[in-house]
């Protein structure tokens, strides 16, 4: 695993006030989480704290979580005690990570972009299921334009990775883009 990247993870959530910036599920999420049935499955890409693992897993859903920081999931195992459901969280870099061939009926994936696992993110959704992601886009360049471009998206990009799909919601904001779409069922 890249020591670099867990340390700065395990170091920014260490600090408590990060901690307290969010314990509710993101909204796009919950906008096109449809309801779970018996056995469905969810997967949440670099989870952080857990709050959307947790949330989907409050829906019914068994749930899959993975994050390279060890300290962020150490919290996540804990609201997830408290709050009486199980979410299977696993420290992993998933630059480096393959994921497992199971398939999903949600894929979420918020703050994170490696374009070269969207592949995989494609063929980890089931057909029917949906695909929700959020993360940044080249706009956030205007406020800290020391990011690595690398890891931004370009506006209206995120559509271009899943084609044939039906798009639920796509939008760029100043700094973020929004996606969600249904992956056909055939």
């Amino acid at each position: 695993m890249a020591q670099s990247d867990r340390d700065r993870w395990d170091r920014r959530y260490a600090n408590p006030s990060e901690r307290k910036l969010k314990d509710a599920p993101d909204a796009l999420l919950v906008r096109h989480t449809p309801p779970a049935a018996p056995g469905a499955r969810a997967l949440d890409l670099a989870c952080g704290l857990g709050h959307n693992a947790i949330w989907l897993a409050e829906q019914g859903y068994e749930v899959d979580a993975f994050d390279i920081s060890e300290v962020a999931l150490r919290h996540a195992r804990r609201d997830m005690l408290a709050r009486g459901v199980r979410v299977n969280f696993v420290a992993v870099d998933l630059d480096r990570f393959v994921l497992p061939k199971r398939t999903y009926d949600v894929v979420c994936v918020f703050r994170f972009l490696d374009r070269a696992l969207l592949p995989e993110i494609r063929d980890r959704v089931r057909p029917g299921g949906v695909i929700v992601y959020q993360t940044l886009n080249t706009g956030h360049l205007a406020r800290h334009p020391e990011t690595n471009p690398e890891y931004l998206l370009r506006r209206g990009e995120l559509p271009e990775h899943f084609p044939g799909w039906t798009v639920l919601e796509a939008e760029d904001l100043e700094h973020i883009s929004l996606f969600a779409a249904r992956k056909p069922r055939a």
